[in-house]
């Protein structure tokens, strides 16, 4: 669950959490380990920690999510750029401030995955990038990040053969981020 690393570089501990909140420790700690489904809690509840987190309970849930997946964003962008058109989804992202929101919440690799999609998009259209975000493109994930069938195909295999040639394959804006992304649009084949 995403709502470990939010609360770990927030550096809010579930004592403080719970003490902000009103609520109970064991509570909290239920709802933050996922052993309780943020879901099914009281909407009091759920607007108390939302509250304590100065986040909104839709971020909350989200945060929470139990069968979140980095491999659905990435898919989902993809869809986004096709159905909206380049343009419209780099306006789109800006205009919402996607990026700061990610980043808000501690979602570095959806933050990252966006703003190099728009500077990718930027690069195909002969576009100035955003200059808003030139301290984050200073920062990358910690660890490489592949596409999925790449890292089921070399379990398959049992080495990392696939891994290897799509990250040398790799869309130099994603790979800054230590993105693997090898094609978003068609005319890359």
């Amino acid at each position: 669950m995403r709502i470990d690393q939010f609360l770990k570089d927030k550096h809010i501990s579930l004592y403080s959490l719970a003490e902000k909140s009103g609520l109970n420790y064991s509570v909290v700690y239920n709802i933050m380990k996922g052993k309780s489904d943020i879901r099914q809690c009281k909407l009091d509840t759920a607007a108390r920690l939302a509250d304590a987190l100065r986040i909104s309970i839709d971020d909350l849930m989200l945060l929470c999510k139990k069968n979140y997946s980095f491999t659905l964003f990435r898919s989902e962008q993809c869809h986004q750029v096709h159905r909206k058109g380049e343009l419209d989804y780099v306006i789109d992202v800006l205009e919402r401030r996607e990026i700061d929101h990610y980043w808000h919440l501690c979602m570095y690799a959806e933050a990252f995955y966006e703003l190099a999609m728009i500077d990718y998009i930027s690069r195909r259209n002969n576009i100035p990038k955003c200059e808003n975000y030139n301290e984050m493109r200073s920062y990358k994930l910690d660890h490489k990040t592949y596409p999925i069938d790449a890292v089921l195909m070399d379990e398959l295999s049992g080495d990392d053969t696939a891994k290897t040639r799509t990250e040398k394959g790799a869309i130099p804006e994603f790979l800054r981020f230590n993105i693997i992304e090898g094609e978003i649009f068609d005319d890359e084949r």
